[in-house]
């Protein structure tokens, strides 16, 4: 024990200091704060609450007005006219002064300043110190965590539910449920949404988000059934082929809902997923071994249409927590030559939506090849051919063609950038340009027309123009209107209990449909700042962030 105290000193320090332990308070302890509180009353008209507790050394230089529960903590500095509620807290060092009024709820951190009176200083021949207080006072609402070191200036009404953040200078009034920070302070965000008003887009994205997160289960049941052995696993529509894909659309849909995919723990799904991977190539086939007959061999060379099904596994795991077994060994083996020479051989003038392909399954394979197994991956180079080859007029890296017109060219567009500039946070080559064509393709009626419309043809234009609206305003109210024509149209086409169909006039839901098109709805959305609404997000495959960044 310290010679300079002794134990019911040391007692009473901690409640001085953390005066929440007033709880525990022995009854000497509590008569001695009664004491006081009939002094603070005498002296200082003082009105303090059952159960709350005011440290002796504190200095309280003014009416103080507690309700229950609260506490003023040792050096704490009150003057003026402090009222406040039932459950408020006042921390050591803070000062609260003058006119300040709050209701119930409010903690005020330690070194905090409240100052609800200010000096006049219109008279600029008079020293400021001889010029008339004024006094607009502070209003504080319910519920509010001022933090540390914040200061509040003569005037302010602080919403209910709000949060100052630490070291916040606040000089505006904060509306209800905000979180503000700054020197002066800013509204950082909000913390709950005001209610969309009835009949509104927002309206109606909300109700869609809640309506998709209610039946997911039972887009999920759909669509599940058994191998051979009896073990749940999951086809794209009741009745179809056993595939590898399917597994990774429930694992993506769950995770859209921060839920972990039905019949199996999520330490078991990742078990699983992993031994979908050869373990020679690195590679995923495209059916289960049961379905082999189809696929007699994992790919060796990404240049293989089914090099997509490690790509997609490899996010699905990243949804789960996992990683791949293994490295991908066919992406190990290109080097920077080899690379620049695939890279020119791609068919960006007839097939552009194949050569993006490529770029994506390659470059999406680099990143667990260096997150999870620290292999070097030769992404500088990958980017400079990029960069150099993307069309400066167009923004694009393939030409149209006289069938399809731009279809292909910005389908590729999709395909490269997601895997690319999206995933590794680079900024686009030409986005202005990029901007023009892919507007230019979105009003081809033969693909966007009434009643027409495919997941790959919506994503392939809606990722780019969300893509492209971060680095740029180019043209951005063109692309909100086309938004807002076709957002409506595409939550319409849920079918209850059964999600999205791919193709849009087929009527034929299945997961890789409803995994799509939900990531359509939120990317729209999110171009007109109207996402927060779902409630979901997309992940894995078509997620928003970009995890590859600072490699």
């Amino acid at each position: 024990m310290s010679p300079f105290m002794d134990s019911a000193g040391f007692d009473q320090q901690r409640i001085d200091y953390c005066p929440w332990t007033y709880a525990r308070a022995t009854p000497h302890q509590i008569r001695e704060q009664k004491s006081h509180q009939k002094l603070l009353a005498k002296k200082a008209g003082a009105v303090i609450g059952e159960r709350s507790y005011v440290s002796p050394l504190a200095a309280v230089q003014g009416r103080l007005e507690l309700g229950s529960d609260g506490f003023v903590a040792a050096h704490a500095y009150l003057t003026g006219n402090v009222r406040l509620g039932d459950h408020c807290s006042i921390n050591p060092f803070a000062a609260v002064r003058e006119n300040v009024t709050g209701g119930n709820g409010i903690r005020i951190g330690a070194y905090a300043c409240l100052i609800g009176a200010n000096h006049g200083f219109s008279d600029p021949e008079r020293p400021v110190y001889q010029q008339p207080l004024t006094s607009k006072g502070i209003v504080l609402g319910d519920d509010i965590w001022i933090g540390s070191h914040v200061t509040v200036v003569d005037g302010v009404k602080i919403g209910s539910h709000s949060i100052l953040a630490a070291g916040a200078v606040v000089t505006k009034d904060v509306p209800d449920y905000a979180i503000v920070g700054g020197n002066p302070a800013r509204i950082i965000r909000m913390r709950t949404k005001p209610k969309p008003r009835a009949g509104s887009l927002e309206a109606r994205l909300e109700t869609f988000g809640q309506r998709a997160g209610e039946q997911l289960a039972a887009v999920l049941a759909r669509c599940q059934t058994q191998t051979r052995e009896g073990d749940a696993c999951w086809v794209d529509r009741p009745r179809e082929r056993k595939r590898i894909r399917p597994w990774c659309d429930a694992v993506e849909l769950s995770a859209m809902f921060d839920r972990t995919p039905p019949a199996y723990p999520r330490a078991e799904w990742i078990t699983r997923l992993r031994d979908f991977q050869d373990p020679k190539t690195g590679a995923v086939p495209e059916h289960l071994p049961e379905d082999r007959q189809y696929d007699p061999a994992p790919p060796a060379d990404p240049r293989d249409g089914r090099f997509y099904n490690t790509m997609i596994v490899s996010y699905a795991l990243e949804c789960l927590g996992g990683t791949l077994a293994r490295p991908v060994h066919a992406v190990a083996a290109i080097r920077e030559a080899e690379l620049r020479r695939r890279l020119a051989a791609l068919p960006w003038k007839t097939q552009a939506w194949g050569a993006g392909d490529w770029v994506d399954c390659y470059a999406s394979c680099l990143l667990p090849n260096r997150k999870s197994f620290d292999l070097e991956i030769p992404l500088p180079a990958l980017f400079r051919w990029l960069d150099r080859h993307c069309d400066p007029q167009t923004g694009m890296w393939g030409q149209p063609t006289p069938e399809t017109r731009w279809l292909q060219p910005v389908n590729g567009f999709y395909r490269l950038t997601r895997g690319t500039y999206a995933q590794f946070g680079r900024p686009l080559p030409h986005p202005e340009r990029s901007l023009e064509t892919i507007l230019r393709h979105a009003r081809d009626e033969a693909f966007f027309g009434p009643g027409i419309g495919n997941a790959c043809n919506y994503l392939d234009v809606v990722h780019p123009l969300w893509l492209c609206l971060k680095q740029t305003a180019h043209r951005r109210d063109e692309a909100e209107d086309w938004v807002r024509r076709h957002l409506p149209k595409v939550l319409r086409e849920w079918q209850r209990n059964r999600g999205f169909s791919f193709d849009l006039a087929r009527r034929a839901p299945g997961l890789q449909g409803t995994e799509m098109w939900l990531s359509i709805v939120y990317l729209m959305a999110d171009v007109l700042g109207m996402s927060a609404r779902l409630g979901y997000r997309p992940r894995g495959v078509h997620r928003t962030e970009s995890p590859g960044a600072g490699f």
